[in-house]
C-alpha cells in the first residue's frame, strides 16, 4: 500500500486505538511518520556514538548495523515504503541531532559536509543492504559501512 494512501482511521484502526485518540497526538500520517523517523534516527546516534568514542569506526558501524537488524522490518519500510519525503526528514533530523555532537572530522574537511556526507552514504549503504542484499552478513555490511564512510570522514581510528 502507497503511503500517500494511508490514513489517521486507518492507523488508529491497526494500532487499536480509538480515531480521537490518533488525532490528539497527530494531524495526519506524516506527522507519525516524522515522530518515528525522529524516535528511529535519534536511537541511531545514541548506539552508534559511545561505540566511536569508546571502540573506533569499526565498532560504531557494527553497532550501528546491528540496531539496524533487530527492527530491519521498520527500517526497510521506512527507506522504501515513503519515498524520498522520509529520506529528507530522516536526513534533516539526523543532521540536525548530529551537529551538536564532538567534531570528529579531520581538519581538512568542513565538519556540516562531514555530516552530510556520513548520513547520506550511511543511509544508501542501508538502503542497498535491506533491499538488494538482504541476506549479507552483519560483518560485512558493519566492514562496509565502516571502511567507505565512518572511517573516511572521522579522526577516530
Amino acid at each position: 500500500m502507497a503511503f500517500d494512501t494511508v490514513t489517521g482511521a486507518m492507523i488508529a484502526e491497526r494500532a487499536g486505538v480509538g480515531y480521537a485518540t490518533y488525532f490528539r497526538h497527530y494531524a495526519d500520517p506524516r506527522d507519525l511518520l516524522v515522530d518515528t523517523v525522529a524516535h528511529l534516527a535519534g536511537g541511531l546516534v545514541e548506539q552508534m556514538m559511545p561505540a566511536l568514542l569508546n571502540g573506533g569506526t569499526h565498532a560504531a558501524a557494527r553497532e550501528l548495523v546491528q540496531t539496524v537488524d533487530v527492527e530491519r522490518a521498520t527500517y526497510f519500510a521506512l527507506l522504501n515504503g515513503a519515498g524520498d519525503a522520509t529520506r529528507g526528514m530522516l536526513v534533516r533530523y539526523l543532521f540536525d541531532r548530529m551537529a551538536n555532537l564532538p567534531d570528529l572530522s579531520p581538519h581538512w574537511l568542513p565538519r556540516r559536509l562531514a555530516i552530510r556526507f556520513a548520513i547520506v552514504g550511511t543511509i544508501e549503504l542501508l538502503d542497498w543492504w535491506l533491499r538488494e542484499e538482504p541476506l549479507l552478513d552483519l560483518d560485512t555490511v558493519a566492514n562496509l559501512l565502516d571502511r567507505l564512510i565512518i572511517a573516511r570522514i572521522s579522526t577516530v581510528s
